[in-house]
């Protein structure tokens, strides 16, 4: 059944719908997301799996420090989960694996996978054609170049490298795909002449299976790429033109495709993307800034000043009355962390991180 066909799947009352999914396994749990919007946003909104599960994940200089719990949130419950290296930074994470890639020029950004529960590792094959570009200081944002993504029927993870440039030195016009456990990397052509390409400034989002980016260009828009048939699936217009090319990021909300928009003094707005690809606007905040690329916590937010992170709880009813939540200049919510040194151009971001023993064995070539 396909998700926007929600006929026969509304009759069950919320809460009733509520106990038979908690009576499921996690991975069945996900799947059952994809039968209809209503069960979406009933699994993305109240399920344990998705929501009290999900802990916050702050990312600062080359350190993973994660939230237990937003509800009781302070300085001394942000705790250090995985100290890296110092080189590398952090892709995304996917069912309490991280994704890092190390941006020092004489390695290709290599990916590594961490699972901070098991303190395991697992090296994956380096990008094709990267060799070529070791020694170029305008490599040295690799990180910005990848995404990391579950798809869900088929309970794979995959590693996306997406078509962009670094300046005139590092040129990629295909999208470049890895599934945890081959041993090669498959190009993808584009056929689009082009006009795919990433405007890395603005983030790479994975979302039930479909990678999102904007485009770079006069014509920006924002493309999505299915995982399955691994094939570019729309190109969508933005929902509001940004002040400029960076003023414009990708962001998960509740399982769907968020972009936020601000300018650069007074507001930061935020617009899902709805059914029949319309956009949504569903946050409002006055001189608040939020931390990227994920700022949503079942019923709990976060916004970030020059060198902190405060949690805010959602006071105007559920996101899936479709109202605008208004954040206000003068809500300073609850401060979560303290990042010395920080500054809003800093490289600090946010995920959503749960946690699991799973081996990273699994994951080996040929392991499938």
């Amino acid at each position: 059944m396909a998700m926007d066909d929600a006929a026969g799947c509304c009759d069950l009352p919320t809460d009733v719908l509520v106990e038979i999914l908690l009576r499921l396994p996690p991975s069945s749990r996900r799947r059952a997301r994809l039968v209809c919007r209503h069960w979406h946003d009933v699994v993305s909104e109240h399920t344990t799996e998705m929501r009290s599960r999900a802990k916050a994940l702050l990312w600062w200089n080359a350190v993973a420090y994660v939230v237990d719990d937003l509800s009781s949130s302070s300085t001394g419950s942000c705790r250090e989960l995985w100290r890296s290296d110092g080189r590398s930074k952090l892709v995304g994470t996917c069912n309490g694996i991280l994704c890092l890639c190390n941006n020092e020029e004489m390695t290709g950004g290599a990916i590594t996978l961490v699972n901070p529960a098991t303190k395991k590792t697992l090296p994956l094959p380096l990008l094709p054609c990267a060799d070529k570009f070791i020694g170029h200081s305008r490599s040295r944002n690799w990180d910005e170049a990848y995404s990391f993504a579950y798809h869900p029927t088929t309970g794979r993870h995959k590693v996306v490298h997406v078509p962009c440039s670094f300046g005139h030195v590092c040129e990629f016009n295909g999208v470049h795909v890895l599934t945890l456990g081959d041993t090669l990397w498959r190009e993808v052509p584009t056929s689009l002449e082009g006009r795919a390409r990433c405007n890395l400034g603005s983030g790479i989002v994975s979302i039930d299976g479909i990678t999102h980016w904007v485009t770079k260009g006069a014509a920006t828009r924002v493309v999505s790429f299915d995982l399955e048939d691994e094939l570019i699936t729309s190109l969508t217009e933005l929902p509001a033109q940004p002040a400029g090319p960076d003023h414009a990021r990708l962001t998960e909300v509740h399982g769907r495709l968020g972009i936020v928009t601000h300018d650069r003094s007074v507001t930061t707005e935020v617009w899902i993307m709805e059914k029949g690809r319309r956009w949504s606007r569903r946050y409002s905040l006055r001189r608040q800034y939020l931390p990227w690329p994920h700022f949503v916590y079942g019923e709990y937010i976060l916004t970030r000043e020059e060198s902190s992170l405060h949690v805010h709880h959602r006071r105007r009813g559920p996101s899936l009355s479709g109202e605008v939540v208004q954040v206000g200049q003068r809500d300073h919510g609850t401060l979560v962390a303290n990042m010395k040194g920080a500054n809003l151009y800093s490289q600090c971001r946010t995920f959503a991180y749960v946690e699991t023993t799973e081996p990273l064995s699994a994951y080996e070539a040929n392991k499938y």
